[in-house]
């Protein structure tokens, strides 16, 4: 029960540290890892490739000292030194022995080297192909995160905060705008009533006053004490005209 209970937990913690996951980061992260790897690779081909060139060395001392010993072995049967000779022949044998098993080690260690060689080309053109791979899952990556910020963009607009202010702004700047012209063409409309009744007024005025000019030039009304212009001819004009004539 216990044991279930602990799966359970795993597989929630991650599946949730899955989710988190940046995969830019995880993918740079997996290219610096699989770089790193190739110095060791290399320093493992350079450990193989120092043994074989040991080995080599080792046998050509060999083969050189086994040729040594018999020219050894020649000039002490020609000088009658047949102990000698007996000691330098068991000499060659083992240095012939010798040479066999290095040179044994020598094919092997040259197979190694083959390997070594082999595996880390194999590895860097595998790591080149992936790194590849791995670079055009970081495009792909950012790509999406970009495409995922302009929704983010895109879904604030229709949700609407700057979109909504506009709107509310435009409308309540066209509504204070229709007011103000309203309120204009009242002011205007009071305005051009008031003149037309001051016009009328002094037209009224006016042709009352003619009215009363008129009644006094007539004798209808009494003069007045100022001498006033009238639509009529005064008598003194009168009798100017009539002695002109």
């Amino acid at each position: 029960m216990l044991r279930r209970l602990w799966m359970v937990i795993r597989s929630f913690f991650g599946a949730l540290l899955r989710r988190t996951e940046d995969p830019e980061m995880l993918l740079r992260q997996y290219i610096d890892d699989m770089r790193a790897r190739v110095p060791k690779l290399r320093a493992a081909v350079a450990e193989v490739l120092a043994t074989e060139y040991q080995l080599q060395q080792q046998a050509e001392h060999l083969q050189k000292q086994i040729e040594e010993y018999d020219k050894q072995i020649i000039a002490a049967l020609k000088l009658g030194y047949e102990e000698e000779a007996k000691v330098l022949i068991a000499a060659k044998a083992q240095a012939e022995e010798s040479l066999q098993d290095t040179l044994e080690q020598l094919e092997t260690a040259r197979r190694a080297s083959q390997q070594a060689r082999a595996a880390l080309e194999d590895y860097q053109r595998e790591m080149e192909r992936k790194i590849a791979e791995a670079r055009r899952l970081i495009g792909q990556a950012q790509l999406a995160k970009l495409q995922e910020e302009l929704a983010q963009a895109m879904a604030a607009f229709e949700v609407g905060t700057p979109t909504d202010v506009l709107e509310r702004m435009r409308e309540k700047v066209q509504e204070r705008l229709a007011r103000a012209q309203a309120r204009a063409e009242v002011a205007a409309t009071d305005i051009n009533s008031r003149m037309r009744e001051i016009k009328r007024a002094t037209a009224s005025i006016g042709v009352e006053e003619r009215l009363l000019e008129y009644k006094r030039q007539l004798g209808m009304l009494p003069a007045p004490q100022e001498s006033e212009k009238t639509m009529l001819p005064q008598p003194e004009q009168q009798t100017e005209q009539t002695k002109q004539l």
